[in-house]
């Protein structure tokens, strides 16, 4: 209560002020100097992980299982009914088959037992994929043998079914080329006929010989598949992707290819595909353009011959790979590394917001955060200033040096310290101020989020891995994951590294 003498109700508020503005000044004040800029450190390199970017190329065998089926290079009918053949062994047998046309067949096809062989083969490409380095044909096959008195498939009987299976080995050369030659070729029996003459297996030896005359024109057929060569397609994606791709006027993406590599064939029917994979290192880049990257096309890398692929390449890009070596060799998925800007002001407004009405208490003394600034002071150093009032008025500097939480995908202020003029100054003017009370509070309220940094990334690739890039030469991908691995502090802004997963392909198709 005011004393009587001060009735005026404007005299009491003046002496209220007064008091307060006595107590004011009675307060210490904390004024210490910013820090002193540290030395400029640049930002480490982190080399990008190696990507794959998947082109297919397609191969039209129609004119190999054309002349296949040409009666003057494969007969059509094998016919020794008229005559016998004699064996160097003495025996004398004779026989007749006939084929249907060869399609391509799978590679459990190839090596079916006898009881699969009766199928009419001409229908057995339909939705079938091509396993290994090795591309499969095969057909129907209907015989009869003689021997003297000996039938077999003759007459009343049906004829015997039997089938006959071709392997080509085939390869795509360092030049973009095919490269095939007959591997295998082999007759198998379903209902065998069991005819002996003497020591002399006569049915093994009419399958030999079939296979002898199929193995003939088949190796003249291949010469149609080292015709085929890949390297229009290829060199059309490798010349595209040497180009950096504007994602927004200042933000670019290099991909920094490297090498060829493929993993295998596919295919349906005549149409054989394999998955060529060009391996780069994509990063994104702000500012100018920069220039095109890489030389011309380089040879085809290729895994060692005697391994063979074992297994069958995608040509949709999309689907999972068997572990071979060549798909080990070939790496997986499409990495894009950046380093994405978070400005000072935005970051101090967060801080600012977090911090401020924030108290400190010790016994009767109390001091309350007014505000909050974050900036770069150099050599990946952070300074934070916080600004309070209460028993003591003022601002003080902490330093720190930024951190990234892989679990959390947040960042925090390593080692936080105060600075060295403001730690002295509170010692010899806020004695009472538990010191570090008031820098854990500060820490644990300086931790901030990357999903700024992570959606910018992902935004700039969303709308980018979708569209042609040429008349000839489209892409598509998707974006599956961004994630922060590492950040560092310049005085410019805080750059956060992130690391985008997905996939990428391309498209060539012929030129207008």
């Amino acid at each position: 209560m005011f004393p009587k003498s001060i009735s005026n109700p404007l005299t009491a508020i003046s002496l209220l002020l007064s008091l307060m503005s006595c107590t004011a000044l009675n307060n210490p004040v904390v004024h210490p100097p910013a820090p002193v800029l540290l030395p400029p450190t640049p930002n480490p390199l982190s080399p990008a992980p190696e990507s794959s970017i998947s082109v297919p190329v397609h191969l039209d065998l129609s004119p190999f299982l054309a002349t296949a089926n040409d009666d003057s290079v494969i007969p059509k009918k094998f016919d020794h009914w008229g005559n016998f053949v004699r064996h160097p062994k003495g025996a004398e047998y004779k026989y007749y088959a006939e084929r249907d046309d060869f399609a391509m067949t799978p590679s459990s096809t190839y090596q079916a037992n006898s009881t699969s062989s009766g199928m009419v083969l001409r229908d057995w490409w339909k939705g079938v994929e091509l396993s290994s380095s090795h591309l499969f044909i095969g057909t129907a096959l209907r015989y009869k043998i003689g021997a003297h008195s000996l039938h077999c498939g003759d007459g009343s009987e049906w004829p015997r079914r039997a089938a006959v299976h071709g392997s080509i080995a085939t390869e795509l050369t360092p030049t973009y080329g095919l490269s095939a030659s007959v591997a295998s070729v082999a007759v198998s029996t379903s209902d065998p006929c069991h005819i002996r003459v003497g020591d002399l297996d006569v049915t093994q030896d009419v399958k030999q010989r079939l296979a002898d005359a199929v193995r003939g024109g088949l190796s003249r057929a291949v010469t149609h598949i080292n015709a085929l060569t890949v390297k229009s397609h290829v060199e059309a994606a490798w010349n595209t992707l040497r180009n950096p791709i504007q994602l927004e006027p200042d933000a670019w993406l290099q991909f920094n290819i490297d090498k060829v590599r493929h993993s295998g064939f596919s295919g349906i029917g005549p149409m054989v595909d394999d998955t060529v994979h060009i391996t780069a290192k994509p990063i994104i880049v702000f500012g100018s353009e920069p220039p095109a990257g890489g030389a011309a096309l380089p040879p085809l890398d290729t895994p060692p011959t005697s391994t063979g692929f074992h297994g069958a390449a995608d040509a949709q890009l999309y689907g999972t790979l068997p572990t071979t070596l060549a798909n080990r060799l070939t790496p997986t998925g499409f990495h894009v590394v950046t380093d994405i800007p978070l400005d000072y002001p935005s970051l101090s407004k967060a801080l600012a917001n977090r911090l401020m009405g924030k108290r400190v208490v010790k016994k009767q003394y109390l001091i309350l955060i007014t505000n909050a600034a974050i900036f770069g002071n150099g050599g990946n150093q952070v300074v934070m200033r916080v600004d309070f009032s209460g028993d003591a008025v003022g601002h003080v500097y902490f330093v720190g040096k930024p951190e990234m939480n892989f679990l959390t995908q947040t960042i925090s202020l390593g080692g936080l310290r105060y600075d060295g003029e403001t730690e002295a100054l509170l010692q010899k003017t806020v004695d009472w101020l538990d010191l570090s009370t008031f820098r854990d509070l500060i820490a644990s309220e300086s931790v901030f989020g990357v999903a700024a940094a992570t959606d910018r990334a992902r935004g700039l690739l969303a709308t980018t891995l979708n569209r042609a890039l040429s008349p000839s030469v489209s892409m598509h991908g998707t974006v599956e994951s961004v994630q922060g691995i590492g950040v560092f502090a310049d005085v410019n802004a805080l750059h956060i590294r992130t690391v985008s997963d997905g996939t990428l392909g391309l498209t060539v198709t012929d030129k207008p």
